[in-house]
């Protein structure tokens, strides 16, 4: 019974910080682009472009940052899961890795 309840309070948790973490994310990405729209409005062609460039590469940051922020947590919460269960995924990684260096 209690392993019931850790897991679902970990599952809870973990997709509580997701969705912050992705709501966040996306806030910094709408308020980049209203900074961009801004700077659009007020300047000449040629730095337009460059501020489109801009644009285009801190919205590709953004996307990586919470790609990466939402599959630690997932990942957090599945190895959670599965060590609850009796199942050690990260030594048998680890296991597999060292086999394969010849260690």
């Amino acid at each position: 019974m209690a392993d019931n309840t850790f897991v679902a309070i970990g599952l809870i948790i973990g997709l509580l910080f997701g969705m912050s973490g992705i709501a966040t994310l996306f806030n910094f990405m709408n308020m980049a682009m209203e900074e961009t729209a801004q700077q659009l409005a007020q300047i000449g062609a040629v730095s337009t472009l460059v501020l489109l460039v801009i644009a285009l590469i801190l919205i590709i940051k953004i996307r990586i940052i919470s790609s990466l922020i939402v599959g630690a947590v997932i990942g957090a919460v599945l190895n959670i899961i599965l060590e609850m269960n009796g199942i050690n995924i990260a030594n048998d990684v680890f296991q597999a890795i060292a086999r394969g260096l010849g260690l």
